[in-house]
Parts: C-alpha cells; structure tokens; sequence
C-alpha cells in the first residue's frame, strides 16, 4: 500500500501539538518523527498554520452540519435526533477536542486567519438569531422551547466549560452522561450505547 505522507504528517503534528503544544513544536521536529525531510514536508503543508487549519476545519464543517440539521428540524424528536447527532461526532473525533484544550490560544489566532480564508464563519448573532428561530418553529410550546434551547447549550458549551474533563473522561462515560443530561433537559427517554461507541466512518 502507498503511503499517505499528508495523513501521516497530520496524525503526528496533532500528537505533537496535544503532548507539548503548538509553539513548542516545530516543523522539523514532525519531519523527524516521519523519517522525511523538512523538503518533503513543506511539499504538503507550507507551514504549521497550514497543518493546524487542516486539523481544525472538522469543527467548522460538524458546526454547519448541526445548524442545517437543527434549521431543518420540525419537532422536539427531530431536535433531539441533531443533538445525538452532534454528541456521536463529539466522542467520535475527542482527540480533536483533546488538541483544542491543549492549544485553545493558537488554535484561536490561526482560526481568524481560516475565517479570512474562507469568509464561511456566519455573523454571532445571526446564528443566534438562526438557531433561536429553528428551536421556537420546532417546539410544540414555551416549555418545550426553553428546553430545546437549554439542551443545545448544555451539549455545544462543555467543551468551553470543562475541556479538561472532555479531554480525560472515557469515551462512553463521557458518550452516556451528556446522552443522558440531553434527553433528560428535552424530557425524553434515555439511550443506552455499547461501551464502545463506532468510530467515525467520516
């Protein structure tokens, strides 16, 4: 089989980046781990902004993802199915999340340069606006709103307010606690997952 030098060079600049951050670690630190010139590197990514825009871009594309699907929803079931959604694409990429709690300030500073790249980031408050819309078109009441709205941010927000218990809880406890506050926010029945959720097939 030939090798994927760029998945390879990703792989490893994500394991650099969590163990001893981003600006402890340079290019030439990820060539040597890969046994590849510096040349060879640069051939796939100019520069560490570029291996870090990469790595990132799957928060962006999975935030979309959760807008079009909360956007589309008609009903509480239709709201909770995008959070479960949403939860199964948190614990299938928490290495990701491990990376963005151990670099949060990079990660920030190189983020203002992909929503200049790519002018795709939708103003603050028009997502807000977005959102709060989808959730009172879906809900059957007030009630039901204010708990579409509570489970949404109880799910979206626990990376901001505990990356360090994200980061170092077992997958599947970490997979059925926040599966359970979910669902018990919107007033539905609990799901029960294997042990060991499936990886991403993405």
């Amino acid at each position: 089989m030939a090798r994927d030098t760029r998945a390879e060079i990703l792989a490893v600049a994500s394991e650099l980046f969590i163990e001893q951050g981003y600006e402890a670690t340079s290019l030439r630190e990820i060539a040597e781990r890969l046994d590849i010139t510096k040349a060879a590197l640069y051939y796939h990514f100019p520069s560490k902004d570029d291996m870090l825009l990469v790595l990132i871009e799957p928060m962006f594309a999975t935030a979309f993802e959760l807008m079009d699907r909360l956007s589309a929803a008609s009903n509480l079931d239709d709201w909770a199915a995008a959070l479960d959604w949403t939860l199964g694409a948190l614990v299938d990429n928490v290495t990701f999340f491990r990376l963005v709690q151990r670099n949060r300030h990079s990660i920030e500073q190189v983020g203002q340069r992909f929503d200049e790249m790519r002018g795709e980031m939708r103003d603050h408050i028009a997502l807000h606006d977005q959102l709060g819309k989808a959730a009172h078109a879906a809900a059957a009441d007030v009630h039901q709103e204010i708990r579409m709205v509570a489970a949404l941010a109880a799910l979206t927000g626990f990376d901001d307010w505990a990356p360090v218990l994200l980061a170092e809880t077992p997958v599947d406890v970490l997979r059925q606690e926040l599966s359970d506050t979910v669902h018990d926010i919107l007033g539905l029945p609990r799901r029960t997952f294997d042990a060991d959720p499936p990886a991403s097939t993405t």
